[in-house]
């Protein structure tokens, strides 16, 4: 059904539709976006809602550039979210009244709450559309890689379950499901999450509930279809149940409450534990991104002496090949952005094969990619000269490495939050009346999800504290629509420092940082000295694993500033 053929329908006022399917906050098949199949826009979050008369797409500042240039402006109205304006404050200001129609399988309890309270006079109908994921195949993430069986996961949520007096917890995060079973899957081409819930009682026995999925024969789980919900909490007499109102589904509440279960709502305890990197998974992380930088560095000499006359396509195409080539690769870890000169200041633009730049003389490149590997998860952003850059363009990068190293080489007290380290990196931007519409940072899973809570290093984001054993990216950015686009990524891992009482980071990304794209007289001596300490680790560190021709493109690309 077409945009306009739903508003010819509608008997609603508005209708709210999200950017996910039954598994709140996952990642999704382009054939279950109702949003890309809706209005073109293709980016990884975002609100439609509907009237009867006009459309209005809500997206943060990573994609204000993108939803312009993919949507229809005679029938989509783009609307940029800040600390005002949201999907709620907005139907709070057109539709206080008014009929708001939702489908349950794709909101959160939490979301809903928040919608009728600040709509309390409005009417919130639920037309309810479940659609079963395809098939997919799980395998157990082997004990070596994930440092923790998954008895003594399940042990620690059996005793919150025993602490509320409750008779069951029910997790609904697809990637806690899959970190507390020691599962992965097919089910995405660069997420290896099991698209599951999981129901956990007391006793410890688990039972995933999912539909399409077909288990190898090391993986031996009770799995029933998400239909038979119902059935299992009446059967096994259920009374309460743990559940988190963000990831649950509201249909699901329903569920439970027609079934005569009570609902005792927390937190997902899985969320906490599994951001905190045990040392198998830190170490399977420091050996991943080793490989990584291999495939990164053998691509980017590659891509100096080939870049004339290939697309953004096929140098995204090329990155992707020589991560193939790399011990343990399982799939990219998300759509690579290979971003040439104005099309690198779309924060998260992606080429498509039939329609991406040549790449031109004299121009920035931006290459932000990342793959999945069975010991660990990797997301890196270089930003590349492809012949001379310009003296705009060399300072803009030099100032956004100025505020990348001053974050990266940050000690800080413990329990300091993410909002606040974000605060140190972009103010060295904001010293020279810049800035950039994305977080400075986000967290990793391991061998899961690239983009993983609570931990979260933004101006918007959470309180929640850094602990040691975190894994976050640090990637500050600068972006000149119709020009050209800067980021630069690295990850890294939260340890303690060496003063008492403070943290500090530990490099992951093993890349080196363009040289070229670098005026020296903008960086003071203390971030020389950090950047060539930085490429002097990358030189040991890689120069074993490459040949004589690699290796001369690395002892020139880490050679001091």
């Amino acid at each position: 059904m077409s945009l306009q053929e739903i508003r010819q329908n509608m008997k609603a006022d508005a209708l709210i539709i999200f950017r996910t399917n039954h598994f709140l906050g996952q990642d999704i098949l382009d054939s279950e976006n109702k949003i890309l199949e809706l209005t073109g826009f293709s980016g990884s979050a975002g609100t439609l809602i509907i009237t009867r008369s006009h459309a209005f797409l809500f997206v943060d500042g990573r994609y204000e550039i993108q939803a312009r240039l993919q949507t229809d402006s005679q029938q989509i109205s783009v609307v940029l979210c800040d600390a005002q304006i949201n999907p709620v404050s907005w139907l709070k200001t057109h539709f206080r009244e008014g009929v708001i129609a939702y489908n349950p399988w794709q909101i959160s309890a939490t979301y809903l709450k928040k919608l009728s309270q600040s709509l309390p006079q409005a009417r919130l109908v639920a037309i309810s559309n479940f659609v079963a994921t395809p098939p997919a195949k799980v395998f157990a993430h082997e004990l070596k890689y994930c440092g923790v069986p998954m008895a003594q996961k399940i042990a620690a949520l059996v005793e919150e379950i025993n602490k509320k007096n409750a008779d069951m917890a029910l997790v609904c995060a697809a990637d806690s499901v899959s970190w507390l079973a020691n599962i992965r899957s097919s089910a995405l081409p660069e997420t290896p999450i099991v698209r599951a819930y999981a129901l956990v009682d007391k006793q410890g026995k688990i039972t995933l509930c999912g539909d399409n999925l077909e288990f190898d024969e090391d993986c031996n789980f009770e799995c029933r279809p998400i239909a038979e919900i119902k059935d299992i909490l009446i059967n096994r007499r259920i009374k309460k149940i743990i559940a988190d109102m963000k990831t649950t589904p509201e249909a699901i509440c329903e569920i439970c409450r027609k079934s005569g279960v009570e609902i005792i709502f927390g937190d997902d305890s899985c969320i906490k534990a599994k951001a905190i990197k045990n040392p198998v998974e830190i170490n399977g992380m420091i050996n991943a991104h080793i490989r990584d930088g291999v495939a990164v560095c053998k691509f980017l000499r590659w891509f100096e002496k080939n870049y004339r006359g290939k697309s953004e396509f096929e140098i995204a195409e090329k990155a992707a090949y020589f991560r193939r080539e790399q011990p343990l690769f399982f799939s990219l870890s998300f759509a690579t952005i290979a971003a040439s000169a104005e099309n690198a200041a779309i924060i998260h633009y992606q080429p498509e094969k039939d329609n991406s730049k040549i790449i031109a003389d004299n121009s920035l490149m931006l290459i932000d990619s990342g793959a999945q590997y069975f010991d660990g998860t990797t997301d890196i952003t270089r930003t590349v000269a492809a012949g001379t850059p310009a003296k705009e363009q060399k300072q803009k990068f030099s100032l956004v490495l100025k505020a990348f190293i001053a974050l990266i080489s940050q000690d800080f007290p413990e329990n300091t939050s993410g909002t606040r380290l974000d605060a140190i990196c972009r103010s060295v931007l904001w010293r020279h009346g810049l800035d950039y519409k994305h977080g400075t940072g986000h967290g990793v899973g391991s061998f899961l999800n690239v983009h993983e809570g609570p931990q979260n290093l933004g101006a918007s984001g959470n309180d929640y504290p850094l602990r040691p054993g975190m894994v976050v990216s640090i990637e500050p950015g600068y972006y000149q629509e119709n020009a050209f686009g800067i980021r630069i990524e690295n990850l890294v891992y939260v340890t303690k420092s060496s003063h008492s009482g403070f943290l500090s980071f530990a490099p992951l990304t093993l890349v080196p940082i363009d040289l070229r794209m670098i005026d020296k007289y903008l960086l003071d001596r203390g971030e020389i000295d950090w950047l060539n300490s930085y490429h002097q680790k990358v030189y040991q560190t890689l120069s074993l694993l490459l040949d004589e021709d690699e290796l001369k493109w690395l002892e020139k690309a880490c050679s001091p500033l």
